[in-house]
């Protein structure tokens, strides 16, 4: 690249990522403290327990049936104890839910992979205990708008929170956001606002920080009082290469999919308290930056029939420990495994949080965090 193209991509990129506060923020931002105000009502002593996971697809029906035993009545199984024990639990839809709908891809392409899976498979996921799942995806459109209002339908009839898709056409309105009173474990309330951003124009994007802004800083925090704000992403390159984050952009198929040190930061200094994310198929590392938590891939955690060997068939379930106003005490990741047509199984082997121990070593510059071989995150 010449030396003025690279000045001005750089100059362009330092623009673009401004933070909430007003100040710049550039690749590699401060670690000053959002000028964010939360509310304090509860006690010094309420904690919240949050778990977070990566892609679900749960079985696919196109274009031909290809679902799990027991009609996926196990899938989360071995994990549903730790699941529905967490305050909150928050996944990535990675795909639709409903029952028609026009193909978008060419079928005639190996890369045309097209997810739809059958609307009572809801209740898994209601059953998994399941509060909110990001549809901000590159499979949420796979089947046009048709497949994507039925999917939002089937997860507002269970109950389940959604937001993050959009009609690249602007006809039809989606939720930008969503949110919910939960009950601490000592009986206070707090409210919770989720959002979930991606890299395609059907879902709110990651890079139009305009959007990210809007929503995280003005709606969720100073119009609807949240208490605690949970940001879900979509980006990144695609596969084993991908494991590694790097700084600035990344492109897969001609894609943009990048810039998301700089987004997750960005989030946090809107007022986003927790920022996970998927996308890559593998695990990527964790961060705490402002004292908020920040996982850049969790990677599959259940997809029926896709991703189970090698490093994709790492499954890891992140429990987040924070306090009233968003900051982090401490963590655990644990480790499944993706087994064929089976979903998640523990790991004795820790091999996810292993993984993620690694990579945190190598892309987090003077990580704060201490991750064991056992899973357990702290603060240095």
């Amino acid at each position: 690249m010449p030396k003025s193209t690279y000045i001005l991509f750089l100059s362009i990129t330092i623009i673009v990522f401004t933070s909430c506060t007003g100040k710049q923020t550039s690749a590699h931002p401060t670690s000053e403290q959002p000028t964010i105000v939360k509310p304090t009502t509860q006690t010094e002593a309420d904690t919240l327990t949050i778990a977070v996971v990566g892609d679900i697809m749960m079985g696919n029906t196109f274009p031909h049936n290809r679902l799990p035993a027991e009609d996926g009545k196990y899938i989360f199984e071995d994990a549903k104890d730790i699941l529905t024990s967490a305050d909150i639990t928050c996944g990535n839809l990675e795909g639709t839910i409903a029952t028609s709908g026009k193909p978008r891809k060419n079928l005639n392409s190996k890369m045309a992979f097209m997810f739809m899976m059958p609307p009572r498979y809801t209740q898994h996921l209601v059953d998994a205990g399941f509060d909110y799942v990001g549809l901000a995806n590159n499979h949420i459109y796979d089947f046009f708008e048709e497949a994507m209002i039925q999917t939002e339908e089937n997860l507002e009839k269970a109950g389940i929170g959604y937001s993050g898709a959009k009609d690249p056409k602007g006809i039809n309105h989606h939720k930008e956001l969503y949110t919910k009173e939960f009950t601490l474990p000592t009986g206070n309330k707090i409210k919770v606002g989720f959002c979930a951003f991606g890299h395609e124009d059907y879902s709110l994007r990651t890079r139009d920080t305009a959007s990210v802004r809007r929503i995280i800083a003005d709606s969720l925090q100073k119009q609807l009082n949240c208490q605690i704000v949970i940001v879900c992403f979509h980006g990144g390159r695609e596969g084993a290469g991908a494991r590694h984050l790097p700084y600035g952009s990344e492109n897969f198929y001609g894609d943009e999919r990048g810039f998301l040190r700089d987004f997750a930061h960005f989030a946090i200094d809107c007022g986003a308290d927790i920022v996970y994310g998927h996308g890559p198929h593998v695990v990527r590392a964790v961060e705490l930056y402002n004292n908020r938590f920040i996982a850049y891939s969790l990677g599959n955690f259940c997809t029926i029939g896709m991703g189970t060997s090698g490093l994709t068939g790492n499954a890891p379930l992140i429990t987040i420990r924070t306090d009233i106003n968003g900051n982090f005490i401490d963590g655990k990741i644990h480790s499944f495994l993706q087994q064929p047509m089976k979903g998640p199984k523990k790991d004795p082997s820790n091999s996810a949080a292993k993984e993620i121990a690694s990579l945190t070593q190598t892309d987090i510059k003077d990580s704060k965090l201490i991750i064991s071989q056992e899973g357990t995150i702290t603060i240095k």
